[in-house]
């Protein structure tokens, strides 16, 4: 079973105008709504590849039951915790016109610490998990070190724990360990106190830094275009990423992760998962607005890898 978790999840809007100016009115088109957020796309991603997951995630408002209603749509197995407040919502719009895409976040819903522990006690539910994908920001209210008491009860549950998020909220993350990080650069420089790693070389010096001491077992860390670099006590490796022409890059990093670990429960190698995570970031690149990858772009754009790189 792959449980996903996200903390801060969004109702996403998305319409297309054309010509944005300032002090306008633009009429956009008719909106599309979508559930958001790093746990949630993930969810989304690996049903459409065919597998399941359960979601977890903070659910509160009028916002709250609509974003219920929408993961219904999509058969995703879903267990909301309850919250007071209602959910944020993020907008996007594309100018019709350049083509150019606008992305405008809202702070998330402010959580009471006992939504925190009720988040926590949630998690005990499923003992016989084999993976928990833990994704996103973390909204108003929740400690930095949030994801680290996370990961601390993945251990204890002996699931194997995955986090992608950013900035601040890897707090303790190190100390504590984790089955797989996938951080981009600034967020590995910022693990290791700010050192940088400004080509090739030195990237590979702080993933080795991190998996060999900390219990970390794996990082991937995120190049964008240029693919990723696989990081195990045993090696560091590069793994390129498929060229494909980028429409939108909303959910693709969310799509990469998906990828990954429906890879991994399908019992694929490790530099196989990998791949296939690519791969799924890439096809999510080549849709529009908020809309996430279609499963026979992503395994045609494997197939294109395997045979580049024959594994």
């Amino acid at each position: 079973m792959i449980l996903t978790l996200t903390v801060n999840p969004a109702l996403d809007i998305y319409s297309r105008v054309q010509n944005i100016q300032p002090g306008e009115k633009l009429r956009c088109e008719q909106p599309k709504l979508d559930p958001g957020g790093g746990g949630i796309n993930v969810s989304r991603v690996i049903k459409r590849l065919g597998g399941s997951s359960v979601a977890i995630y903070p659910k509160g408002g009028h916002t709250g039951s609509v974003f219920q209603d929408l993961l219904q749509q999509e058969d995703i197995q879903q267990d909301p915790v309850s919250i007071q407040n209602a959910l944020r919502e993020n907008f996007a719009v594309t100018d019709t016109a350049t083509g150019e895409l606008y992305r405008f976040g809202f702070p998330g819903p402010e959580l009471s610490e006992v939504d925190i522990q009720n988040i926590h006690k949630r998690l005990d539910q499923y003992e016989r998990a084999d993976f928990l994908v833990a994704s996103g920001s973390l909204p108003p209210g929740v400690p930095n070190n949030f994801y680290s008491l996370v990961a601390k009860k993945a251990r204890e549950l002996n699931i194997k724990f995955i986090l992608d998020t950013s900035g601040k909220a890897y707090e303790g993350i190190l100390e504590e360990g984790a089955y797989l990080l996938k951080p981009n650069q600034n967020e590995l420089e910022a693990l290791v106190g700010g050192r940088k790693a400004t080509n090739r070389e030195e990237q590979k010096d702080l993933l080795r830094e991190v998996v060999i001491n900390y219990p970390i077992e794996i990082v991937i860390l995120s190049l964008g275009g240029d693919g990723a670099l696989l990081a195990t006590k045993d090696e560091v490796r590069h793994f390129p990423a498929p060229q494909v022409e980028q429409i939108s890059s909303i959910g693709a990093g969310d799509s990469m992760v998906a990828g990954v670990v429906h890879g991994l429960f399908q019992d694929y190698s490790l530099d196989q998962a990998v791949l296939f995570g690519l791969a799924c970031g890439s096809a999510t690149l080549k849709s529009p607005g908020t809309e996430l990858l279609k499963k026979k772009d992503a395994e045609e754009l494997y197939s294109r890898l395997q045979q580049q790189i024959k594994i």
